[in-house]
């Protein structure tokens, strides 16, 4: 999924056009959800526009009778230790991506909660009629975390030992047992049929559904989307969740 990486400032125009027709979407779309009085969390990205582009569509929102609350994007880039585990799904009907260089972000925390999520359209696409909506159900790389956590990947995971010589590791691709060099990451990601594409140094390319990381010496680093997400140890289990993100386009 390519979006744009260079978002226009909050305070530009092209920046209050994004912002006033986000805002516009969120209300037609408040009005359809089956909630009496919905509550629409924006998802917001760390740097400066991105918070003022947020603060602005809350205050449109507020304006226009939709009440709203800001939310920081789960996982954090970057963050170690499991942020996903015990992270209670907030108390609203609907995510909205303020927008940012990585609305991965907000989609790992809309498919982690099973919440829909407004986001801006690929770079390059255009919009619909007013109060039209694209809207489109995306699988994801689901992680299940040995001691118990769960974790979702948009795009792409990769397990990478930390160690200088950490021995073999153990794979499970489907029903396939490998054993492959540890010391080689493997690198997981989605392709357009909703499969698994595993990576190895020492057996090529596979396409499969899950995978179980089985054994291994030590702590792995697992990145997710591109960015480290935490410490793993085997067993973990990594496989497909078809549809879990629902996305809708103004």
């Amino acid at each position: 999924m390519l979006f744009s990486t260079s978002p226009p400032d909050a305070g530009s125009p092209r920046g209050a056009a994004d912002v006033e027709r986000l805002a516009a979407a969120a209300v037609h779309l408040a009005g359809t959800l089956p909630t009496a009085r919905p509550t629409l969390a924006v998802v917001r990205g760390w740097n400066r526009g991105d918070r003022e582009r947020a603060r602005l569509l809350c205050a449109r929102l507020t304006e226009e009778g939709v009440r709203s609350t800001e939310l920081s994007p789960v996982p954090e880039a970057g963050a170690r230790g499991g942020p996903e585990r015990g992270v209670r799904r907030p108390a609203v009907d609907l995510l909205v991506h303020a927008g940012g260089p990585q609305p991965e972000q907000a989609m790992r925390a809309a498919a982690l909660w099973r919440l829909p999520l407004l986001v801006e359209r690929r770079a390059g696409r255009s919009g619909g009629e007013p109060n039209a909506f694209g809207t489109h159900r995306s699988p994801v790389i689901g992680i299940h975390f040995s001691d118990g956590g769960f974790g979702v990947a948009v795009r792409e995971a990769s397990l990478v030992s930390p160690q200088p010589h950490p021995g073999n590791a153990r794979f499970i691709l489907d029903n396939e047992k490998i054993t492959a060099p540890g010391d080689q990451p493997l690198r997981i990601t989605l392709t357009d049929q909703g499969l698994l594409e595993a990576r190895g140094g020492s057996f090529g390319r596979r396409l499969i559904r899950r995978l179980r990381f089985e054994r291994a010496w030590g702590a792995y680093r697992l990145d997710v989307d591109g960015a480290p997400a935490r410490d793993v140890r085997a067993p973990l289990r990594i496989e497909v969740l078809p549809g879990r993100l629902h996305l809708l386009h103004p």
